[in-house]
């Protein structure tokens, strides 16, 4: 489990919860990012959308939020996860955010902002650079960022949205077979939130929707008090990941009780720098539970991180597949990276996952100490400015392109030449950079 930056969506999620200075992370795990997709891509069938293209992201935030940015992209705070130990609950929610995405409410927002402002094409470039780098033809990541600067346009058009993404969720919840309960009961944690808050430091997802006394009363109409339950398997999976989650987060604070199953208590020891009793708790894990990857990724990374490199690559080979986690690829390839060893592999697969990764830049950072230890170094110097670029560091991107294209044989490399050159040209036309 990592901390990822991700500062391309730094500006919306900030304005998005009035905290606009932080500085926002993802946590990226691939147990719990798989457990999140699958639910959401059920979803996403009942709503007529693709389910391949749902995709949850955890931020590392102690808000109980969740909201969308369209093209599939749904974000949920760890905060949301650990207060919604009820998988219907949290179901609930995002079936409310794929109805926004069936809607199509994030793009009439970039629709009607581009016809009030000039500057919104600005925007648009520079979320359109930064996510095709990363391979997603979604440019909407900065869209709603922007969006913001006017609130109360904002909060206007959002209150209809809201009443129809409820009403939508009704739908898909019953296509699945579960009462309007469920989204009903996280409006209600929304709702004893506000209470014990006193309406203070909420965020935007209560402040800019209608009274939830309101939506709570017109969802009780879809209400057939059904008592269906999601299937014990998924639900054991949803449990797992907020343990996990819990875990994880329990380093952090000096008072939290140490976790009293294996698996979170090795991930704790492991962040509190007990990285061997971790192994010893992780091997036996893995040893009564040999088909579960998962518990063999964990493994693998402690190992890593560790320094144990060579155990390390030895337990990615165990589950490293075509059709395994990217993240578990990235990972994988970083180990071999740091050992010296087949790096041709660990740049083949890093290749291909920087258009399959679309919400940090580690990626590109990971390919320039790979080509680096390739003596390539122009390749090496395009990926770190692909990196700046995600980050929106245009000067130093400039910089490192003309590093770039200085070290790179045009010939030998003439697609990586290029598409160099077409970068560094677009920074100066739209960024303003210096030729």
């Amino acid at each position: 489990m990592k901390l990822a930056r991700s500062l391309a969506f730094a500006a919306y999620v900030g304005a998005l919860f009035c905290e606009a200075r932080a500085e926002w992370r993802l946590i990226r795990d691939a147990e719990i990012e798989e457990t999140l997709n699958k639910i959401a891509g059920s979803i996403f069938h009942v709503a007529g959308l693709r389910s391949e293209f749902a995709r949850v992201y955890v931020l590392h935030s102690e808000t109980i939020n969740a909201f969308t940015i369209g093209g599939g992209y749904i974000f949920v705070t760890s905060g949301l996860l650990l207060r919604f130990e009820n998988l219907l609950h949290l179901i609930g929610v995002l079936c409310h955010e794929a109805g926004h995405i069936a809607a199509g409410h994030v793009e009439r927002h970039a629709y009607l902002l581009q016809q009030r402002s000039n500057n919104f094409m600005i925007a648009m470039l520079a979320s359109i650079l930064g996510m095709s780098l990363a391979g997603s033809p979604d440019a909407i990541a900065l869209l709603l960022g922007y969006g913001l600067t006017d609130e109360r346009f904002y909060l206007k058009f959002s209150r209809g949205e809201e009443l129809a993404a409820d009403a939508l969720a009704a739908s898909y919840l019953k296509k699945l077979g579960y009462d309007v309960d469920a989204l009903i009961g996280a409006l209600q944690i929304f709702q004893r939130m506000d209470i014990l808050n006193g309406g203070v430091n909420l965020p935007i997802y209560v402040l800019t929707h209608p009274k939830i006394n309101d939506r709570i009363a017109a969802l009780y109409r879809y209400s057939k008090f059904m008592k269906y339950e999601p299937d014990e398997a998924t639900s054991r999976k949803y449990k797992r990941i907020l343990i996990k989650l819990r875990a994880h987060l329990a380093q952090k604070n000096q008072f939290a009780e140490i976790p009293k199953d294996d698996y979170s208590k090795a991930i704790y020891h492991h962040h509190s720098g007990k990285s061997s009793e971790a192994i010893i708790l992780l091997r036996n894990l893995v040893r009564k539970n040999p088909d579960d990857i998962y518990y063999k990724e964990a493994l693998a990374q402690v190992l890593y991180e560790s320094g144990d490199l060579k155990e390390s690559i030895k337990m990615y080979k165990q589950i490293y597949s075509n059709n395994i986690n990217i993240l578990i690829k990235i990972d994988y390839a970083n180990a071999l990276i740091e050992a010296n060893q087949d790096i041709d592999e660990a740049i083949k697969i890093l290749e291909s996952a920087k258009y399959s990764t679309h919400l940090d830049s580690d990626v590109f950072r990971s390919l320039a100490k790979a080509y680096g230890k390739k003596k390539k170094e122009g390749l090496a110097f395009l990926m770190l400015a692909q990196e700046q670029i995600m980050l929106q560091n245009y000067a130093a991107a400039h910089e490192l392109l003309t590093n770039s294209l200085d070290k790179m044989n045009k010939k030998i490399d003439s697609s990586h030449f290029k598409k160099a050159k077409y970068l560094k040209e677009l920074l100066e036309r739209d960024y303003g950079q210096q030729k």
